[in-house]
């Protein structure tokens, strides 16, 4: 048997991340911003049932938010911030934690910048 990276590492993770709740996601069907590796559709779903009766505008508006933050160049800091606040619209909702969303995929190219 050859062993390689997906046997050794890639598949095994996937599995145990599988076994923990999350969800595996194919990418053929998938639709994400290359600069970011934001998936849209999921974002607006998790946002949608962790602060529910959010507008679907604002939902935009907290996306294009993110965007901006992540375009900092503070090492993740305003990032951070953004997720660990508590008060108005909640990235993670740390209060009812199997209410947030949990994702895996085998590789997700990063093609932002350089």
């Amino acid at each position: 048997m050859k062993f390689t990276e997906d046997t050794r590492v890639k598949i095994p993770a996937i599995l145990h991340l599988v076994r923990l709740g999350y969800q595996y996601l194919s990418l053929k069907d998938q639709n994400w911003d290359l600069d970011t590796n934001i998936f849209p559709g999921l974002f607006r779903q998790a946002i949608s049932k962790i602060n529910p009766g959010i507008d679907y505008a604002d939902i935009g508006r907290l996306l294009e938010d993110v965007k901006l933050t992540l375009d900092n160049d503070d090492l993740g800091h305003a990032f951070y911030n953004k997720l660990a606040d508590r008060s108005g619209t909640k990235l993670i909702d740390f209060e009812n934690f199997n209410n947030n969303s949990f994702h895996v995929i085998t590789e997700l190219t990063y093609q932002n910048g350089d």
